[in-house]
């Protein structure tokens, strides 16, 4: 969730720069549905195209003949055309839905006119000679893609670039807008729809690929890096991972393209004649190459697929000269209106095809009207170099990108020289604009509260006081209670940050309180990454025993209405010291002592099998863990490093000792636990998301010191929960769980009637915990052991796994109202555990494309 809200507070930053007034009305919206046909055989015309005189808007027919245009910046008539046939213009009536058909007339033939009814041809693989096209494609992927070379480098320079689009001249008159009306300058017309537009951020990469076949690695050094930003309100590194992530770098010949978050399946892909179909358009010359175009679409219009023309070379090797790809009104892709991508290849060096040019634009909108944004990434390639061996050591390490001393640092004369194309006067100006604008007081207001909703803080100068979701939250055994918290901002400090909060519950009558300090140690500001620090706290708290909730603070008050019984409470005094450290090539280091006091609360007792009770435990542990996740990318929020999930697999492994004797502890133990997490792209099929953890505790311990598995008691649907377990519901020495979420994104909904037309996303996962307790640790097989939790009457709560394992799994839906996920979970195991629920639905907010 933390992830999704980074991500809105990006897009938020620019919008602010036309929302500070109150929105104006959009132009009307021109809906046009129609059919393009042969006038003489009635037949549908696919792939003709159906374009507004005048503008840059338009469409291609589908495999029907149909079509269909909503635009706000329609003109007055609307032309039809395709090759062989005599185009035809309608008039159109702005601002209306309309129903416009064409019917065009070969251009090749001078009979007399004759009726002719021809029997419709079903679209079929077989005998197809555009199939038979395109697995002659396929089958020669690997002898035109690069990576055939043992050797290539070559210079790359990328730039992204955001605008805000619909600007409409009553707009730019707006009071608000008096003092700054500089930025109106810079508007500019789409080509990708005739959209006006001004460009609000721009990101500048230079860098340098190395590629070696054998062992396989491929490096990119980055040699310079400029962008604009907010760099007071968001995390511009951050933000930088985060649009690397919705435009990875596109390589058709692949089978899966990751796209906005999300798997499409290539128009070359093994299995692209199942997903697609496909037409020959025509032979014609394309960069001197005599070559077939081939257009295509998908057999699904709401499928991660896209539509448009390949360029294939007409000489037995079929390789991609061109694509020019966009994606179908009804994809089920949210916030997004029209997406377009443009690839250009050369054959270099007599050697091979390479990528020269790659294009993509992306128009953003949350509705149908207002203020809107395009998304533009521009790539170009060149200087390359084949069969060149280079040094070994340039390919060491694991990571993927090598940042180069004083990349970011680079002066305007370095980008003068070492930009592949030069930039637009309106591309220079960003720069200066975003720094002019965030002068503008209107602006740095409306931050502020833009700041208050999406991440919770409000900010008084020095300090920042939040989060507002945590003000107020109630459980059973505190009643009401009321926080306050805050931090200081980097105004106070970029290398040392305070931070704390205050809790009064008016049930139990008790403050609570927590005070903590960091310090940076690489004389790099916190947020910067690496991170490399040291931090101490001291807090005296709640919590219930079993419930571990990622990303999200536990006093967010949606999370303070439980089901059950949830009046088992811990009171715990704590004071830790934690030593972080980013180290190379994917590795991470944390290191914690703690020492903790804890009291139970509500109807949890501390009671023995001798009658007589403790008042509270305390313990005293250092964990050292090792985490390594290769290449990672990730957002930094104000209080949570949030990853940013590849198909990179991510492994930790810790180790805990607990120490008698020190600072009051009372036990002596160890603990090993291992994780692995792993997404798995399965192309049209979606994403899998599996987790394994395993866990062993060594020595004598009370129950609380025990793994107690992540339970949820809440009606939020948790991840990394089990969101049918009872808190304090097991206890265990020695686990291994299992946790698959599968994503079909659409692939069987899509294809149900009625259902399509709703985007909704069937989600399905499953959830198992198996192990148990030992003898040494099982209150009622060793004597001198703290007894497992009862009821008020007296019958157990808490329970080994014994021989069987705990298992919950569920079905969902997501990409309701684009922006919640419901499931239906069902426990399917100890169904006859007091209070133990056998089905339960559970929502989850969740901000996707």
């Amino acid at each position: 969730m933390k992830t999704n809200r980074s991500l809105f507070l990006f897009l938020s930053s620019f919008v602010v720069l036309l929302l500070l007034t109150p929105a104006v009305q959009a132009q009307k919206m021109t809906r046009i549905t129609g059919k393009v046909i042969d006038v003489r055989t009635h037949e549908p015309l696919p792939f003709a195209n159906v374009v507004f005189k005048g503008k840059n808007i338009g469409v291609v027919t589908d495999f029907k003949g149909e079509y269909h245009i909503d635009t706000q910046w329609a003109s007055d008539s609307l032309q039809s055309s395709y090759m062989g046939y005599n185009s035809q213009t309608r008039v159109v009536k702005s601002g209306q839905n309309q129903t416009i058909n064409f019917g065009l007339r070969p251009n090749n033939i001078t009979l007399k006119e004759v009726v002719i009814k021809a029997k419709r041809i079903r679209y079929r693989n077989k005998n197809n000679p555009a199939v038979a096209l395109i697995k002659k494609v396929i089958e020669n992927k690997n002898l035109n893609r690069k990576e055939n070379l043992n050797y290539y480098e070559f210079d790359k320079y990328e730039k992204d670039e955001f605008d805000l689009n619909n600007i409409t001249e009553k707009y730019k008159q707006k009071k608000a807008f008096k003092k700054f009306q500089f930025i109106f300058n810079y508007v500019d017309t789409a080509d990708i729809n005739g959209k006006p537009f001004l460009p609000v951020f721009l990101k500048e990469i230079r860098s340098k690929v190395y590629y070696r076949k054998t062992p396989k690695s491929k490096k990119e050094y980055l040699l310079g890096t400029k962008m604009t930003g907010f760099h007071e309100y968001i995390d511009n590194q951050g933000v930088s991972y985060m649009i690397d992530n919705l435009y990875q770098d596109i390589d058709l010949y692949d089978n899966t393209i990751l796209l906005m978050t999300n798997p499409f399946t290539s128009p070359i892909s093994d299995f692209a004649p199942s997903i697609y179909k496909f037409r020959i358009i025509d032979t014609l010359d394309v960069n001197g190459y005599n070559c077939f175009k081939l257009a295509f679409q998908p057999r699904n219009k709401q499928d991660f697929a896209f539509g448009g023309n390949l360029y294939i070379t007409n000489d037995g090797r079929y390789a991609l000269v061109k694509a020019d790809m966009r994606v179908s009104k009804d994809i089920n892709l949210n916030f997004v209106n029209d997406m377009e991508i443009i690839q250009e290849y050369s054959f270099i060096n007599n050697k091979t095809w390479m990528l020269t040019t790659d294009k993509l634009v992306v128009d953003f909108n949350l509705g149908e009207k207002g203020i809107g944004m395009f998304g533009r990434k521009s790539v170009y390639y060149d200087n390359f170099i084949f069969n060149k061996i280079i040094p070994d050591s340039l390919y060491s390490g694991l990571e993927r990108e090598i940042k180069t001393l004083g990349f970011n640092e680079r002066d305007s004369l370095f980008w003068k020289k070492n930009r592949l194309v030069d930039i637009t006067e309106q591309e220079k100006n960003i720069y200066t604009m975003v720094d002019n604008v965030q002068n503008v007081p209107a602006f740095k207001r409306t931050m502020d509260v833009v700041m208050l909703l999406v991440a919770g803080y409000w900010n008084f100068n020095k300090i920042d006081v939040g989060p507002v979701s945590t003000f107020y939250s109630f459980n059973d055994v505190e009643g009401f209670r009321l926080r306050l918290g805050g931090m200081t901002s980097d105004k106070f400090s970029k290398k040392f940050k305070l931070s704390g909060f205050g809790i009064y519950g008016f049930k139990d009558k008790q403050f609570k309180y927590s005070g903590m300090a960091t310090l940076s140690l690489n004389n790099k500001p916190l947020a910067d990454n690496p991170k490399h620090y040291i931090s101490a706290q001291y807090q005296y708290e709640t919590n219930f025993p079993g419930m571990d909730v990622e990303f999200i603070n536990e006093d967010n008050f949606l999370l303070s209405f439980k089901r059950g019984v949830a009046d088992k409470i811990l009171y715990n005094r704590m004071f830790n010291i934690k030593h972080y450290r980013d180290w190379k090539n994917g590795f991470s280091t944390t290191l914690i002592l703690r020492n903790i006091e804890q009291k139970p609360g509500g109807t949890l007792y501390f009671n023995y099998q001798d009658g007589h009770s403790d008042q509270s435990i305390t313990s005293s542990e250092i964990t050292a863990a090792i985490r390594f996740a290769p290449n990672e990318k990730f957002y930094q929020g104000i209080n949570f490093k949030t990853p940013i999930f590849t198909n990179q697999p991510i492994m930790q492994l810790s180790y805990t000792q607990g120490i008698k004797g020190i600072f009051g502890s009372d036990y002596s133990y160890s603990k090993l636990k291992f994780n692995v997490f792993k997404r798995f792209y399965l192309g049209p099929l979606g994403f899998t998301d599996t987790e394994i953890e395993a866990g062993k505790i060594f020595g004598k311990v009370p129950f609380l010191l025990l793994n107690l598995p992540r339970a949820n008691q809440t009606y939020s649907y948790q991840l990394r929960s089990y969101n049918m377990m009872n808190f304090l519901e097991f206890a265990s020495d020695e686990y291994v769980s299992l946790f698959v979420d599968h994503h079909f994104n659409g692939f069987i909904l899509n294809k149900i009637p009625l259902l399509k037309k709703l985007k909704w996303r069937s989600v399905v996962s499953f959830k198992g915990l198996y192990g148990g307790i030992t003898d040494r640790n099982n209150p009622e097989i060793t004597s001198g052991l703290m007894k497992f939790p009862t009821d008020i009457n007296g019958n157990p709560t808490t329970f080994s796994l014994e021989e069987k394992p705990y298992v919950e799994a569920s079905v969902g839906i997501g990409n309701i109202f684009k922006f919640f996920r419901v499931d239906l979970v069902r426990r399917l195991t100890y169904l006859d555990h007091p209070d133990a629920p056998e089905y339960g639905i559970r929502v989850r907010f969740k901000f996707d494309f």
